[in-house]
């Protein structure tokens, strides 16, 4: 089974050790095709637990496709296989290339699930911390409880741990119920909680499998597994009038093997499973330009590997699947994405990963692995993730200048950028890497968006304060990016904490990174306002426009790497 000594320890479950599949990276491996026939599918219990394998050391991930489906299709360009337990008994059907299956539900039922928000979150191990913690929410009155979420990896000597404890309060029914309390605990507290999702009971039923006839073949309990025997390409078919769909294209294509089961209303869930270097085959050409330079794309490998692993055990705790193909997870669009360059980029990287070298294997402590955000345009700096986000501040993303501090015009904004130079600063076109890039675009670099009184009106309409009387910048991160606004209104003020909350607000802003031009009438209310800022996205981690231009002048992916998550060092772990 490819190496022994491979584990897998998730939070939720141990890695259940088989015969390795086919990891069918199609341009990045094909996988062990020889031990197919041993291939035990994985259980309704193993999709949601997040269960995982290995093919030939190599990670097979769970994606989730599409859910809230009535019925789905399935047909492969090879040889195939469907396999369900019917009655207890484990049951095959074997066909030929391009024999087309549909799976129906007959009977089913929901998962019970219960909800949480978040208003914390402790490092792992950390006890004093989380009772000090918890104690603090239990004494304003809520029901607190915690999750410990996350995973620790162990691969052939190296060990990666993930893992984290959130502290949870709520821990009710509905999720209309958890959004309200999020509202409350904001308002209240000024505390921006996220929810939790609890599993308490699984769904299941009863899948009907018909063929390209619709006569009955098999009634499955709770799984359908569809694999190809030599490798190949399973195109999915989806129908439902409300499906939430996961993919962009109605038939897509997925290398690797695929379960349809039950999500958690009990609907027809599509789950996507494939190796780790064939999924980042399929998400790099969806993250950055397939004609960038070799070393940029090798850096986007790397980091794009790097969220995989960041993600697995922290997120879709309520679904069968370990990511999702959405912009939450990683855009994943399934095969026939793949581009040469940015296959070469994945296969030249194989199993790298940046990390920390503080948490060296020379102690036998585990490896510290780099969150390995990104953005499209950091507009010239990068941002601290703790001013951007509502997280712990991490080493690793740290903001950086996006160019040579030793340039004369960047020299007055090497130490970070303020209120006092944040005008100069957006008012200008540095010569940093991401501006100075082949693939840069002056709109997404600078830009500025101008808004009339209705429009402001509308916009801060949900926060209840009246008409719009002004605004003010609460504060700034080192990058540049607000970290809040105060909204006065006449009726009243708000503050809108964090850069995407206030981005969101004022109609999608390109970033955070900005100044406010005031416009007033003679009686002093408000005619416009412009935002002049610069950047797109939210500008914490790799700035990939800057990785493209630090690769036009010579810089490795490695060298690339250490700048944008300070210091990392990049190292093999499969």
């Amino acid at each position: 089974m490819g190496n022994v000594r491979d584990l897998f320890l998730l939070c939720c479950g141990f890695l259940a050790f088989s015969a390795p599949t086919d990891a069918r990276g199609g341009p990045v491996g094909r996988g062990s095709r020889g031990h197919f026939a041993s291939l035990t599918p994985l259980t309704l219990e193993d999709l949601y637990a997040k269960r995982m394998r290995f093919s030939d050391g190599e990670p097979m991930i769970s994606v989730g496709i599409s859910a809230g489906l009535d019925a789905v299709t399935l047909k492969a360009d090879g040889p195939t296989r469907v396999m369900v337990e019917e009655g207890g008994v484990p049951k095959t059907v074997y066909a030929p290339p391009e024999t087309a299956f549909s799976i129906r539900p007959i009977s089913a039922h929901p998962a019970t699930l219960r909800y949480w928000a978040t208003v914390d979150t402790v490092p792992y191990g950390d006890g004093a911390r989380l009772r000090a913690t918890s104690e603090v929410w239990r004494a304003r009155g809520f029901r607190v409880s915690s999750f410990v979420v996350g995973t620790i990896v162990a691969l052939r000597g190296n060990v990666l741990d993930t893992r984290e404890q959130r502290v949870v309060v709520g821990g009710v029914d509905r999720e209309a119920q958890i959004n309200a309390l999020i509202a409350d605990v904001f308002k209240a507290h000024a505390v921006r909680a996220t929810v939790h999702v609890e599993l308490v009971s699984l769904p299941g039923g009863i899948l009907g499998v018909f063929d390209e006839r619709g006569r009955a073949l098999h009634q499955a309990n709770d799984v359908v597994f569809f694999g190809t025997v030599e490798g190949g390409l399973i195109e999915v078919g989806a129908a439902s009038k409300t499906a939430r769909s996961r993919s962009r294209r109605r038939r897509p294509r997925f290398w690797g093997n695929v379960y349809v089961t039950f999500d958690a209303a009990g609907r027809l869930a599509v789950v996507n499973s494939v190796g780790a270097e064939a999924l980042l085959a399929g998400l790099v050409p969806a993250e950055m330009f397939a004609t960038a330079p070799l070393e940029a794309l090798k850096a986007q490998a790397v980091t794009a590997r790097g969220e995989i692993f960041s993600k697995l055990g922290h997120r879709h705790f309520g679904e069968p699947f370990h990511l999702c193909s959405d912009q939450h997870c990683q855009m994943y669009q399934g095969a026939g994405q793949e581009r040469p360059s940015t296959t070469r980029a994945v296969r030249e990287t194989k199993g790298l990963l940046a990390v920390r070298p503080s948490a060296g294997r020379a102690r036998g402590r585990p490896l510290e692995l780099v969150d390995s955000v990104y953005s499209a345009v950091c507009g010239g700096f990068s941002e601290a993730n703790e001013i951007v986000w509502d997280h712990h501040p991490s080493k690793s993303l740290r903001p950086r200048l996006d160019g040579l501090a030793s340039d004369p015009a960047l020299a007055p904004f090497a130490e970070g950028l303020t209120e006092a130079n944040i005008r100069a600063w957006v008012s200008s076109y540095p010569p940093t890497d991401c501006a100075r890039s082949s693939f840069a675009q002056a709109d997404k670099f600078r830009w500025r968006k101008t808004w009339n009184r209705a429009e402001l009106d509308r916009f801060i309409a949900p926060l209840g304060v009246g008409e719009l009387k002004d605004l003010e910048v609460l504060g700034r991160g080192p990058g540049g990016r607000v970290t809040g606004l105060r909204v006065v209104g006449t009726r009243g003020e708000a503050n809108v904490l964090h850069e995407l909350p206030v981005r969101k607000l004022f109609g999608d802003l390109r970033s955070g990174m900005f100044v406010l031009d005031v416009e007033r009438d003679a009686q002093g209310g408000i005619v416009t306002v412009s935002f002049l800022g610069g950047g797109w996205g939210h500008g914490v981690g790799m700035c990939q426009v800057g990785a493209i231009g630090r690769a036009e002048r010579g810089q490795s992916f490695r060298q690339i790497l250490k700048h944008y998550y300070s210091g990392a060092v990049v190292r093999r772990i499969y």
